[in-house]
């Protein structure tokens, strides 16, 4: 390598070592490469982790493996140093590949031909597919493309490397300098596996490995090139999404669930193994506030608000979905609610995922189980983390009264909530800190849910009080979506009643003036639907607006806002 090759990385390391003191440690990446029991590893972040910090080995275990890495210590500095004994190329239009087929060299690859162009299979292969994935980002979701590391690898295409990593590594990206005079862009190269034939990677085929293993490196190298500084759990948690996004029947995303569900009550941002599982909120954000764009407007963000010091992660991915009417902590609350429901079914709606009938979970750890029967219960819980939830499963045998309490600031730190599931596939949410519950209203099961949202603590103590409730004879359920785009279909209202009886179901204006009102006798217990075609009392189109829809039963009031906008002709 040149020198002043080796100088752009110092540089780079020295420039990135001050800014993840939120993040995860050196030592911790040290732990993560060593531990024998990681089944499989994506060791991109921990590697630029310790270079980044320069935390230098502690054991001969440690030494060996940044031999096998790569990895050289000069002057008491780690180093990544560039490959220069793969002796073969291949050249794609956008990448130069770098192997060898000699079998006295470690890192060889199968010399296997099978169309006898030359060309080995499992090199033609990787350059098939990281051509696809290069377009498919390019053109299908709008990155542009990371620029190469300049000459390191004797051409000015993006650099691959095949070699034999150490074992269950999928492969790694490796940063290397600055590219624009802002230094938040970095360059890179991808070091990808010789083979995939090991026991750790049995569960898909070799081109399968190859197909999710690049997606999510290439989307490292872009990440990179977009923000060099950006945290670790934010590049990790959108590039498990991007496998999906590219490669929608492959699913190999889908191991990360079952840990990361079963310890809800970690952060969203914790940068341990948890942080491939936080791309369930990405895989939210997709489906519900905008597609992939809003993913990619997340890093465009990034890239504008890039700097040395400070966090900006969520700053960013709130700005992006600004534009969708919404904010991170919205999606993140919205997306835990989708968690505990776990459904697809259209009156979940809009708490849904179009893969959970596939999804190998059926919601998250309950850390308690309360049963209520009209003796008061108090249930107190210490030190939930900034960005972390409690799911707290509610047996209510008698009508019940939950009420919530923050015991180290204001409430509104807390995001709280009340799911539950009725027969036929209904779901009630009660978003709040004070709810009554009834169970007579055919609830299958019930769970309250405690998410920390504040940003002047990073930790809290909450109190949940549940005490005698009172009967509830209706409810009415939520409008989605909400706004309502009319388009010639009427719009249905749906109540869930416990008994036969007479209701008045009215429609105000913002003005309070009464533009509609149906009196219901519902003659059975369970959902009654009213469709409401737009027309007042005089059967006249209404005009685009808020509208305040007003239950009246025998026992309650319910009053819900919507808002109504038809497209203009």
């Amino acid at each position: 390598m040149k020198k002043n090759n080796l100088l752009l990385l110092w540089l780079l390391i020295h420039s990135l070592s001050t800014i993840f003191a939120k993040g995860l440690s050196g030592k911790k990446s040290w732990e993560y490469l060593l531990d024998n029991n990681q089944t499989t590893i994506h060791a991109t972040h921990h590697i630029n982790n310790i270079i980044r910090n320069n935390t230098l080995p502690q054991s001969t275990k440690g030494i060996d493996l940044l031999k096998e890495l790569g990895i050289k210590v000069s002057q008491q500095k780690l180093i990544a140093e560039v490959p220069t004994y793969l002796e073969e190329t291949l050249e794609t239009d956008n990448f130069s590949i770098h192997y060898t087929i000699d079998p006295s060299n470690n890192d060889a690859i199968s010399s296997t031909d099978l169309n006898n162009n030359l060309i080995p299979d499992y090199v033609e292969k990787m350059g098939e597919t990281y051509e696809y994935i290069w377009f498919y980002f390019k053109d299908t979701l709008g990155y542009t493309p990371p620029p190469p590391d300049g000459t390191f690898g004797g051409s000015n295409k993006y650099d691959i490397y095949i070699e034999n990593l150490p074992s269950n590594y999928f492969a790694i990206t490796y940063t290397t300098a600055f590219t624009n005079e802002s230094e938040s862009s970095c360059g890179s190269y991808i070091k990808m596996r010789n083979n995939y034939n090991g026991t750790a990677f049995s569960n898909l085929s070799e081109i399968d490995n190859i197909k999710i293993t690049a997606a999510h490196e290439f989307f490292h190298a872009i990440q990179f090139s977009y923000n060099c500084y950006e945290r670790f759990w934010l590049m990790e948690a959108t590039a498990v999404w991007s496998e999906d996004e590219i490669y929608n029947d492959i699913n190999d995303h889908y191991r990360y669930m079952t840990s990361w569900f079963q310890n809800s009550s970690k952060p969203i941002d914790e940068e341990s193994t948890h942080m491939y599982g936080s791309f369930i909120l990405f895989q939210y954000i997709d489906e519900h506030l905008g597609g992939p764009e809003t993913i990619r407007a997340i890093w465009e963000e990034s890239r504008t608000r890039a700097n040395s010091i400070n966090d900006i992660s969520f700053i960013s991915i709130d700005a992006a979905l600004s534009d969708n009417g919404s904010s991170f902590n919205s999606a993140l609350n919205s997306m835990r609610i989708a968690n505990r429901i776990m459904s697809n079914h259209p009156n979940a709606e809009p708490y849904t995922y179009k893969e959970a009938d596939y999804y190998p979970i059926v919601g998250p750890f309950e850390i308690a189980n309360l049963a209520f029967n009209n003796d008061p219960i108090i249930y107190e819980q210490n030190s939930l983390s900034l960005y972390s939830s409690n799911y707290i499963k509610l047996n209510a045998l008698s009508p019940a009264r939950v009420f919530i309490e923050n015991k180290d600031g204001p409430i509104n730190d807390l995001f709280g909530a009340v799911i539950f599931k009725h027969q036929n596939d209904n779901w009630t949410i009660y978003k709040g800190y004070d709810f009554n519950i009834d169970p007579s209203i055919n609830i299958e099961w019930a769970t309250i849910l405690v998410s920390a949202q504040g940003q002047n603590e990073n930790d809290w103590d909450y109190k949940v009080t549940i005490s005698e409730g009172y009967d509830e004879d209706i409810i009415l359920k939520n409008i989605y979506p909400n706004p309502i785009i009319y388009k010639n279909s009427k719009i249905e209202i749906k109540m869930l009643s416990t008994s036969k009886q007479s209701v008045n179901l009215n429609i105000y204006n913002i003005l309070g003036q009464n533009i509609v009102n149906w009196n219901i006798d519902i003659n059975d217990p369970g959902e009654t639907k009213i469709l409401w075609d737009i027309k007042n009392n005089n059967r006249n189109i209404v005009s685009n607006g808020v509208y305040f829809i007003e239950l009246v039963s025998q026992n309650k009031r319910i009053v819900k806002k919507i808002t109504l906008l038809k497209p203009s002709d």
